[in-house]
């Protein structure tokens, strides 16, 4: 949500880059794939993950500068899903009365890739591991595991006692774990089957996971600056080593 009150944690709808000694991930094309497509000027292969195909982690695609850019190889990645392709949904996005510019018609070079969720896979730069999440239409989230560290991302997810032990198995020892939190405990007693998780839920599995860092992520758009504020204050009561996501944050294994 974009405005003076969320200045800080808002903005952007979903997207984190990785970068690895061998290359760079980007997980989800939501509106924050905008500014970091200027950035990448110089031609290049890489992988582009989408967790799920929610409007809000695929609007940016349209918008990303190496798609118009001769040299680039994107290599898209995202959870198999029966009924709809991955390529027909990009495609529909872009095409008439929608976009004046069609997937078809984009200068770089793209490759559409479903992976079983529970399956792992290659990117250029890391192999990817995936468990499959509690959200509308499914989701996705992956691990990496790279020189001794491991990150976990797992956005859209609502925390319910039949994924717990997946989950739980997935994130078990990760240096930097990035969780879905969309609400607090109120809120989520209001919105349960929404496909979305609390900070509290976040803590509790980041501790019964032994993980050493946790990540807020996937803020309500409601939720403004001071309020986020007060909710990382309380989240680290229940877990120290919290922080927020928000614009611009770089964080290093």
């Amino acid at each position: 949500m974009p405005g003076p009150g969320t200045v800080r944690y808002g903005g952007n709808t979903s997207c984190v880059e990785v970068r690895t000694p061998r290359g760079r991930v980007i997980i989800d094309a939501g509106t924050g794939i905008i500014p970091l497509g200027r950035l990448m000027t110089q031609p290049e292969e890489f992988g582009l993950v989408l967790t799920h195909l929610h409007w809000d982690h695929i609007q940016g695609f349209p918008f990303f500068l190496p798609n118009y850019r001769k040299g680039h190889t994107i290599h898209v990645y995202s959870g198999h899903k029966a009924d709809v392709s991955l390529e027909s949904v990009l495609k529909g996005q872009m095409q008439e009365p929608n976009f004046p510019v069609n997937l078809g018609g984009l200068p770089a070079t793209l490759t559409f890739n479903e992976v079983p969720k529970g399956e792992s896979f290659s990117v250029p730069g890391a192999r990817i591991s995936t468990v499959k999440l509690n959200h509308p239409n499914e989701a996705t989230g992956v691990r990496f595991d790279v020189n001794g560290r491991r990150l976990v991302h797992l956005t859209d997810h609502e925390h319910t006692p039949e994924y717990e032990d997946s989950v739980i198995s997935f994130c078990e020892g990760a240096d930097l774990l990035s969780l879905d939190t969309m609400y607090t405990p109120e809120e989520y007693e209001k919105h349960v089957g929404w496909g979305h998780s609390s900070w509290l839920h976040a803590c509790h599995i980041a501790a019964a996971a032994r993980v050493k860092q946790l990540v807020l992520f996937h803020h309500d758009p409601n939720h403004d600056d001071e309020f986020m504020d007060r909710v990382a204050d309380t989240a680290r009561r229940e877990f120290a080593n919290t922080v927020i996501a928000r614009e611009g944050l770089d964080l290093e294994l």
